[in-house]
């Protein structure tokens, strides 16, 4: 098998069990918002933000540090395992506190209060599940995570609905909801544990060495916890709970693409770190295929989530979300740069760069401070919306200019040109024809395919990996 079919087919099991993950939060966040409604699902959208913090933290800080040590060394597997489940619980139980110092400071209501208790559980229990997913991801066993996670979204599911049925509320919700977190900790533990079985024995020298190698990315895991959720609070200290909830309806119809990008680099994370000591041709391969196959998947579904942004918004949450329509137009074009800082964020981690991903986090957290604060008051959730747009930007633009990052963002726009003119195509069909919205969903990719086809956007190669991935 080749290096490019192994990730694929590694990315592959992850994706399909992304996207079912996708489609649960989906339709646990649609269930939610009409239910709720706009205040409701306002007050979930600002308590899961802290979610969003601790997801932040495990994915770019420490984990990704594990996985490169545990790659590198598999003996030592049992104590790295054990420090970082340590190491790991130390971080949730400080984002805890954190979270209860946001909620003094912004005079959180009697309700908000009594529902943080119940967040801060689920923050604990949500740290322990990622700790031991890092073991399967690893031995490329996410297979078993991946049928866990179904099942406890399912059953979370099953929980709205019976709160829907009986006229419950969110202290309900937020205390049965906690049920499906201890089941999947217990079951993906039992896994990994048959694995490796972690050593629980401190060990300061791997401890020095991880944060050693890891503080580059602990900033820049504050940095995008600023650029990508610091916009949440704001809006709701500064606009309240409606405003939140509309901001936040815009933004589940975006992230869930984000699954793509992570569940490939989940997998090529790894061998891009072996690789780049003993094949710098394999290396090169992989970031290179990563772009352009997110790039060709990624940029003609912004051009059609802009032109019927009204129309997915009325259609998933009704007609009293409408007005986030153009918040989604914004943050749809944001994911484009979304898609590519996950692909940078694992070039960086795996060539030993890490160090100067923060120069990029953290011009864009702060550039995204100082124009939340002038756009918000004024705009709201627009302005909001637009900020994401310019501060997802930064990041692949200054990487142009710098000699250290110039290869991987001159292969970003080399691999954008295509899937650029293509669904320029694409949607001047789409507007000038003014067939019906199904219609154009159906004949919207035959055309961007045919056009990429055309201008050798895809060729006989890509449809053998394609294939591969699906048939061997």
């Amino acid at each position: 098998m080749t290096i490019i079919k192994k990730v694929a087919k590694n990315s592959t099991t992850l994706i399909i069990g992304d996207i079912l993950d996708t489609i649960c939060n989906f339709a646990i966040s649609i269930s939610l918002a009409r239910y709720f409604g706009q205040s409701g699902f306002g007050k979930l959208a600002f308590l899961a933000t802290f979610f969003f913090f601790l997801g932040s933290v495990d994915n770019q800080w420490i984990r990704p540090i594990l996985v490169r040590e545990i790659s590198k060394a598999p003996d030592n597997s049992g104590s790295i395992v054990g420090n970082g489940i340590i190491i790991k619980t130390c971080i949730s139980i400080i984002a805890i506190i954190l979270f209860w110092i946001t909620i003094w400071f912004i005079g959180a209501s009697k309700d908000i209060i009594i529902l943080a208790f119940f967040t801060s559980l689920g923050l604990l229990t949500s740290s322990l599940i990622s700790s031991y997913v890092i073991v399967l991801q690893v031995h490329l066993r996410m297979l078993y995570f991946v049928g866990y996670n179904f099942l406890s979204k399912i059953f979370t599911l099953l929980i709205i609905y019976g709160i829907v049925f009986f006229k419950g509320n969110l202290l309900h919700f937020y205390l049965l909801s906690l049920i499906p977190g201890i089941i999947l900790l217990l079951g993906v533990k039992h896994c990994s544990e048959r694995m490796i079985k972690p050593v629980f024995k401190i060990n300061f020298k791997l401890w020095h060495k991880i944060f050693k190698e890891s503080w580059p990315l602990g900033l820049t895991a504050l940095f995008i916890f600023v650029y990508h959720r610091l916009d949440h609070i704001l809006l709701f200290y500064l606009k309240g709970a409606d405003e939140v909830g509309l901001y936040s309806a815009a933004v589940k119809l975006t992230e869930g693409f984000n699954i793509i990008p992570v569940a490939l680099m989940t997998s090529a994370l790894p061998l891009m770190s072996r690789y780049y000591e003993v094949s710098k041709n394999n290396f090169d391969r992989i970031y290179q295929i990563s772009f352009k196959y997110l790039l060709i998947f990624i940029i003609p579904v912004a051009f059609v989530m802009t032109i019927f942004s009204g129309r997915i918004v009325s259609f998933f949450y009704g007609k009293s979300f409408l007005l986030s329509a153009p918040a989604l137009q914004f943050l749809i074009w944001a994911d484009i740069f979304i898609f590519l800082g996950v692909v940078n964020n694992a070039i960086l981690i795996s060539s030993g760069k890490q160090k100067i991903d923060p120069i990029f986090t953290g011009t864009s957290a702060i550039v995204n401070i100082v124009l939340n604060l002038i756009l918000i008051p004024k705009y709201g959730f627009c302005g909001a919306a637009l900020v994401s747009l310019i501060t997802y930007s930064i990041g692949p633009i200054m990487g142009y200019f710098i000699p250290l990052t110039h290869v991987y963002s001159h292969s970003m726009l080399y691999y954008s040109l295509r899937p650029f003119m293509a669904s320029m195509i694409m949607a001047a069909f789409i507007y000038y024809s003014r067939f019906p919205f199904i219609i154009s969903l159906i004949y919207a990719p035959l055309i961007y395919l045919l056009v990429m086809y055309i201008i050798k956007g895809l060729g006989q190669d890509d449809f053998r990996i394609i294939k591969s991935i699906f048939l061997n």
